[in-house]
């Protein structure tokens, strides 16, 4: 075909997701314009400049060693030499007071319970690492199946109320195969229990992709719109035609949709009824997330699980733990994590009044800090940051082909049984661009 003959695909959403699949229709020959609404690609992923020149993602993110899919984009892009396998140090946050948990021994050691409900939760972790079977795990909550596995008390003491700080009022409806998947995801980075965990990291923060990703969608042709997005999608004569505030539309043979479900449902609330109740019905957690810039550590762990329920914050991950803090400056940086529910104070109050409620308990973690510690300070926040993955959920899941021909959705959403995360994100454009290249039928 001569290239204004090429079948035109529009590809909605910049994230990691969108920004693989129109790398990977563009590869393919097809003439791609790629569309994002806010001001950066990337998504969830993208970083923003701090101390030193250097670069740290709005919110934290690290690869383990079976993200496959993202490790083989990375080489393909030129940048393997950026991908850098540290050992991670993980802790527990109980009684105000922080444990090492980085595998079986430390487990064993963990005085919050007593010795033999230690052994019961190591017999379950164990029992739970072997399973590949996840299906059976659908039709029963996290919560029935742990408390009928640990005891009330281990539950409530450990994983129970991690799960409830993660999900607050929904965390009685979780399913039970997203926990056996995160489960199933750090024992799939390790080839021991025994052995200490590492974990990836792109040099230059998740932007050295954003921006490599970038680079081969300008070098194979695609249109990469920033700061624009379609108001609505309409069909139009065997295709599509994206309708703008303020400018013409642009025609497509395909619109390939990587936002949230109900954005999906916005721009086209003419889909049929199932689909439409499928896209609605889906429910999102979101995220705040307090960035402090420190002058010295706050404390000696990369990744801290809180379980004290009177914590304002789900995990406390201290960045410069994991990279050095000479990578930005000799400054250390430390994410607190919150998910909520859209509606929870936290996600609309004053920044400076969000700050002020966690300031007692950073003290908990470390009660040396001092509020002259930090240096700088951000606050982050996303409202479809976590799929509330309840019972039968593979049954509730948009497929990527909508009811209207040309038209596809690929989203976190539909990342499943593993949960959300970049390299499923790569994964999930890698599959999308397959589906529609068979559609149209050009490979």
């Amino acid at each position: 075909m001569g290239n204004d003959q090429k079948q035109r695909i529009a590809v909605i959403g910049g994230g990691i997701a969108g920004l693989t699949a129109a790398y990977r229709l563009a590869k393919q020959g097809y003439r791609v314009s790629l569309w994002e609404r806010g001001n950066r690609l990337g998504g969830q992923a993208a970083a923003f400049e701090v101390a030193g020149g250097a670069s740290l993602e709005y919110f934290y993110h690290h690869l383990f060693q079976s993200d496959r899919e993202i490790a083989a984009l990375i080489e393909e892009l030129g940048i393997g030499d950026k991908l850098v396998w540290l050992p991670s140090n993980v802790g527990y946050f109980a009684d105000c007071k922080a444990y090492p948990f980085n595998g079986a021994l430390d487990l064993l050691k963990l005085p919050i319970i007593p010795i033999h409900d230690r052994i019961r939760l190591g017999a379950v972790t164990f029992y739970l690492q072997r399973v590949k079977n996840w299906k059976k795990f659908e039709s029963v909550t996290a919560e029935k199946w742990l408390k009928r596995a640990l005891g009330e008390r281990a539950y409530s003491r450990t994983l129970g109320a991690q799960i409830d700080a993660k999900f607050g009022r929904y965390a009685s409806e979780i399913a039970m195969v997203w926990f056996w998947g995160k489960i199933w995801l750090r024992t799939t980075s390790r080839r021991s229990p025994l052995d200490q965990e590492r974990l990836g990291y792109i040099k230059g923060s998740f932007n050295t992709l954003i921006d490599a990703l970038h680079d081969g969608l300008l070098k194979s042709g695609v249109d990469v719109h920033i700061g624009e997005g379609p108001s609505a999608l309409n069909q139009r004569d065997g295709g599509w035609e994206l309708a703008f505030d303020g400018r013409d539309p642009e025609a497509a043979d395909a619109v390939v949709v990587t936002t949230p479900s109900p954005i999906l449902a916005r721009l086209v609330p003419d889909l049929p009824v199932d689909y439409m109740a499928k896209l609605q019905g889906l429910q999102y957690e979101a995220a705040a997330v307090a960035l402090l810039e420190l002058d010295r550590p706050l404390t000696d762990i990369y990744w801290l699980n809180i379980a004290d329920r009177d914590m304002p914050f789900t995990g406390v991950i201290e960045h410069t733990n994991f990279m050095p803090s000479s990578e930005y400056g000799g400054k250390h940086y430390v994410y607190l994590s919150k998910y909520l529910e859209p509606d929870h104070p936290y996600f609309t109050m004053p920044q400076e009044e969000l700050l002020e409620e966690y300031i007692p308990y950073i003290q908990r973690l470390n009660p040396a800090f001092d509020r002259s510690w930090i240096s700088n300070w951000w606050i982050f926040r996303e409202r479809a940051a976590q799929p509330i993955v309840g019972l039968h959920y593979s049954e509730r899941i948009p497929d990527h082909r909508t009811p209207k021909p040309g038209l596809y959705l690929a989203n976190t959403s539909q990342i499943y049984p593993e949960d959300r995360g970049t390299n499923y994100s790569v994964r999930l454009g890698n599959q999308i661009a397959e589906i529609v290249s068979d559609d149209l039928g050009v490979r």
